[in-house]
């Protein structure tokens, strides 16, 4: 039976469980256990790498907050919590008063079906889709989401090579127009790092990125689909929609 809200089957509304896909999908470089939840660093390339995964109840909520901010401080990064439904309902109130605000609340899609994502009888370009992703697909991503110099552009190129992916992009293959990744998780796929040269916007690439790896994701194992869009982002949303994409979970990351 579907949810009625959403039209999703129930199994996929689980936020521990997405959570956990989204982990794997974007793996920190350095991680360690904390009773149920995990301390994640990256050298401070993305929150997502590196913020504690707040996932379970720990025996001392107020001791868990203070090792975690100590782990931090230890790598000179800033302690950054990531609070979901499948966080305790105590954190967010209790980060608050340590003086942490919310910030960047961020959706989690779902699509539990491929062929509306993946249908493209009509690709308008070619798209070339490979397993790791070259110098240029890198380029063109930092470009338009990278923040910092080299450093942090091999810090970002590590986390996006951690686990198994695709790579697709299109247009001049030692300049790409646009670039997405798809992580593989089991028979999850979620879709990263999907950007566009600001020259080559409005010309549906990044559809037609996110529908070719779609239509690759099955030989690969892959059954369904996700993604994190930020809350905000209207045009994002509008298009994930679109290819049959619905709201699961969400969370934010609460710093001071």
């Amino acid at each position: 039976m579907r949810h009625p809200s959403t039209g999703l089957d129930p199994a996929l509304l689980d936020p521990a469980l997405l959570d956990g896909l989204a982990d794997r999908g974007w793996p920190a470089l350095d991680r360690e256990p904390l009773g149920p939840w995990t301390l994640r660093a990256a050298a401070g390339v993305t929150n997502r790498a590196n913020s504690v995964l707040t996932v379970g109840e720990p025996d001392d909520l107020d001791a868990a907050i203070a090792s975690a901010e100590r782990w931090y401080a230890v790598r000179d990064l800033p302690a950054v919590f990531q609070v979901s439904p499948a966080t305790p309902a105590a954190l967010a109130p209790a980060l608050t008063a340590h003086g942490y605000r919310e910030r960047s609340p961020t959706d989690i899609m779902v699509a539990d079906t491929l062929p509306a994502v993946a249908s493209h009888a009509d690709r308008p370009v070619e798209v070339e889709v490979a397993p790791t992703p070259s110098d240029a697909w890198l380029d063109t991503w930092w470009s338009v989401d990278g923040r910092g110099g080299a450093t942090e552009r091999e810090v970002a190129r590590r986390i996006l090579t951690g686990g198994p992916a695709l790579y697709a992009s299109t247009g001049d293959p030692e300049a790409p127009d646009a670039v997405a990744r798809l992580a593989i998780v089991g028979e999850w796929g979620g879709l990263y790092a999907v950007a566009t040269r600001p020259s080559a916007r409005r010309r549906g690439l990044a559809r037609t990125l996110m529908q070719a790896l779609a239509a690759e994701a099955p030989r690969r194992g892959v059954e369904r689909l996700w993604l994190q869009v930020l809350a905000g982002n209207a045009p994002a949303h509008a298009l994930y929609a679109s290819l049959g994409f619905r709201r699961a979970s969400g969370y934010s990351y609460f710093t001071r």
